[in-house]
């Protein structure tokens, strides 16, 4: 795994070096909270970073050093870990649903109305009641054929392109005011009669949905044998994190003369021109 790890890292540096020639100060931005990436790492102190070396460089090299990990763990976790990889693939699930703003509102909040009072002539593109009035989405992710036991839903076929694709123009005149009812010769031309289909032609039956997965329930061996793959997790990401800063400390001189030739002159030419355009203290 070391060696493996020493190759990524070294691509991965140098893919920074090849970044920061391009990087510049004037395009660094202020921040209003600390980053979680770079604020204490033990990789930055791997890699030789003091407090005088921008965020931005920082952030760039580090980020790839996560990545690094991150990619390790995931393959770890879908070959030795079928738990918690069944967990994930729950937890993607959930995320996967649709947005319902009639559920989970805070008690304040419950009885309001939840969209403000239209305005004429200013159309809504949607509108929470809208949302709220549309079928749930169950949010299903199809099994995934690298984890043990997974089957594919069914054959993959290449996305539609040119039937997803679509120009903006194409709304001009379907964008109607909230208060006004849909006219009938703003519909297509093939479009049926909304009146003639009502009176002659029986509603479609909306297509039975898929139902969705019932929340797993654990026994006490089970959950046992969930916290010990999580811990196995944490030990793997632990010992990659490890090799990842050994095998950094190694590029330290490569990276020590990148900030020297690129960096520093940047930050010192900035402190002198601040310092020119300071005021000097009024003498009493």
């Amino acid at each position: 795994m070391a060696e493996q790890i020493e190759g990524r890292v070294s691509s991965a540096v140098d893919a920074w070096l090849r970044w920061l020639p391009r990087w510049h100060i004037g395009t660094a931005r202020g921040r209003t909270r600390p980053c979680r990436v770079c604020l204490g790492s033990p990789v930055a102190t791997a890699a030789g970073f003091d407090h005088d070396v921008p965020h931005a460089v920082q952030h760039a090299l580090l980020n790839r050093m996560r990545q690094i990990v991150d990619d390790d763990v995931d393959e770890y976790t879908a070959r030795n870990l079928p738990l918690v990889t069944r967990e994930l693939r729950l937890a993607e699930a959930q995320e996967a649903r649709g947005y319902r703003p009639e559920q989970g509102l805070d008690p304040e909040f419950q009885g309001l109305d939840l969209d403000p009072e239209p305005e004429p002539g200013q159309p809504f593109l949607f509108t929470l009641a809208g949302l709220a009035g549309m079928p749930p989405d169950d949010g299903l992710v199809p099994p995934d054929p690298s984890v043990a036991g997974g089957e594919p839903a069914g054959p993959i076929t290449e996305p539609d392109v040119g039937a997803a694709s679509f120009d903006i123009d194409d709304l001009d005149g379907w964008l109607l005011p909230p208060d006004s009812a849909t006219p009938v010769d703003a519909l297509p031309p093939d479009a049926p009669d909304p009146v003639t289909r009502s009176e002659h032609q029986p509603e479609p039956e909306p297509a039975p949905r898929a139902e969705s997965e019932p929340e797993p329930e654990y026994s006490d061996e089970a959950k046992a044998a969930l916290r010990h793959e999580i811990t196995l997790a944490g030990d793997h990401a632990e010992a990659v994190g490890t090799s990842l800063c050994l095998a950094l400390v190694q590029h330290r001189p490569r990276i020590a003369e990148a900030i020297d030739r690129l960096v520093a002159p940047q930050v010192d030419e900035l402190l002198a021109e601040l310092s020119r355009a300071l005021e000097q203290p009024r003498s009493r």
